[in-house]
């Protein structure tokens, strides 16, 4: 009976117009969500331990096989890690011939690489027209949106998704914040898609030249502040809509609605747990791919600290929320200039000369900005402007992207001298530190 609901589901969502998919979504208690969610689970353990040589390696390790496996609990110690993604091949991981292919946009120690075919990235998309339409998209509104369109999944499941409402879409990549407002009024954009450091950008120039009548505004891809957002909605005069996700999860993987109180996530097609959680909840979040046959990810970590929210919405949406991200169990810090790790910093100041072996590097906000800021200390009297100098240079040589990230306003470069000996690392002192608050 359940593997049967399964089949519905996948044929209602294949099938329905957008709108009937969104009212039949609502109609699901959460009790046959998790039904259906359950029967989807175990049969993509069955299918990646037929064909996914990590999957089924790990099962063999552990002693156990696909049938006895009914729920998450039963794989016990069995994870996937961003580590196994981005160091092992990716045969390891490929269960069929795949179609496209996407990177994640971290910059340290190479990117991880997912592999789809076209029907999932439809299938993706259709989820994520789901949650437009529901946010208030329709037919007529014409959408730009700038999210980095080389190996990043979200531009191309943002354009697949309006292609499906129908609605006037151009995908532009992630071109210098100016560009797109010189072209606002000409192509009559009234929703925005982009980067929450990119908006901030966008609307500082509109403050000062003037804005123009936008319906919508969707972020997603770095963290977007309470300050981040009241700005952008003041400047705009329109409800800023926070989305999350990511490469490894095929996309978007869930979108707060106009109450804007938690992600309403994909739970048809993604299966979540809050892996040791604290008192209040907060754990690090797992995934499990339940409709993707390219690359199935089993009990994936994604590395994000959140929780459930508990009751339900005043949308009426029956999906469960996540309540936004707290912070990350390693080291990265998410911010205008991309995803942050301690080994970017080690190779720009490796051979900067001057320089103690002690640093660090933080993360903070000065008004409507991110600042990224060196603390440093010099050695062997080296001017402070031949430092700057040189970690600017080593920084655009060194990760272009980053650079040009700055160049598009999304961050700021600041400078901390320190006297010797105060930046000693002592019992493993954080390299990269965020001292951003919410």
């Amino acid at each position: 009976m359940v593997a049967d609901l399964r089949k519905i589901v996948e044929r209602r969502v294949i099938g329905d117009s957008i709108p009937r998919l969104v009212r039949w979504g609502k109609s699901l208690s959460p009790a046959l969500i998790h039904r259906i969610q359950m029967e989807g689970f175990r049969r993509v353990v069955r299918y990646a331990a037929a064909r996914q040589k990590f999957f089924a390696r790990k099962l063999q390790e552990a002693g156990l096989r696909a049938e006895q496996i009914r729920r998450p609990e039963d794989l016990g110690d069995i994870f996937t890690t961003p580590e196994d993604i981005r160091n092992l091949p990716a045969e390891e991981f490929l269960c069929r011939e795949p179609e496209s292919v996407f990177e994640t946009t971290g910059t340290s120690g190479g990117p991880k690489r997912v592999f789809f075919s076209y029907d999932e990235l439809d299938f993706s998309a259709r989820y994520e027209a789901a949650a437009f339409y529901e946010s208030g998209m329709r037919q007529g509104d014409r959408v730009v949106c700038t999210f980095d369109a080389g190996y990043w999944i979200s531009s191309w499941v943002t354009f697949l998704a309006c292609k499906q409402l129908g609605v006037f879409c151009s995908a532009v990549g992630k071109p210098h914040p100016a560009e797109i407002y010189e072209r606002l009024a000409r192509y009559h954009y009234n929703v925005i898609v982009a980067d929450p450091t990119w908006l901030v950008s966008l609307s500082e120039i509109a403050e000062k030249q003037g804005s123009f009548p936008v319906k919508l505004i969707f972020a997603a891809g770095d963290r977007m502040t309470d300050a981040y957002r009241d700005y952008v909605q003041r400047v705009w005069n329109a409800p800023v809509i926070i989305g999350y996700g990511s490469t490894e999860m095929g996309g978007g993987a869930g979108m707060e609605c106009l109450e804007r109180n938690g992600y309403h996530v994909d739970e048809y097609n993604l299966l979540f747990e809050i892996l040791d959680p604290d008192s209040d909840g907060y754990g690090e979040l797992v995934v499990t791919t339940l409709s993707r046959r390219t690359t199935p990810l089993i009990r994936y970590r994604v590395r994000d600290i959140t929780r459930f929210l508990d009751g339900p919405c005043p949308c009426g949406t029956t999906v469960r929320r996540l309540a936004r991200i707290r912070g990350r169990r390693d080291e990265m810090v998410v911010m205008g200039a991309g995803n942050m790790y301690p080994e970017i910093f080690e190779k720009v100041l490796s051979d900067v000369a001057g320089l103690s072996s002690n640093w660090q590097v933080a993360v903070r906000q000065e008004g409507l900005h991110d600042i990224l800021e060196f603390r440093l200390e010099l050695s062997n009297g080296v001017s402070t402007s031949a430092v700057e100098d040189a970690v600017r240079k080593n920084l655009e040589a060194r990760y272009p992207d980053v650079w040009a990230n700055q160049a598009c306003g999304m961050y700021r470069l600041a400078f901390r001298f320190c006297p010797p000996g105060t930046l000693v690392q002592g019992r493993k002192r954080k390299r990269l530190v965020d001292e951003r608050g919410e």
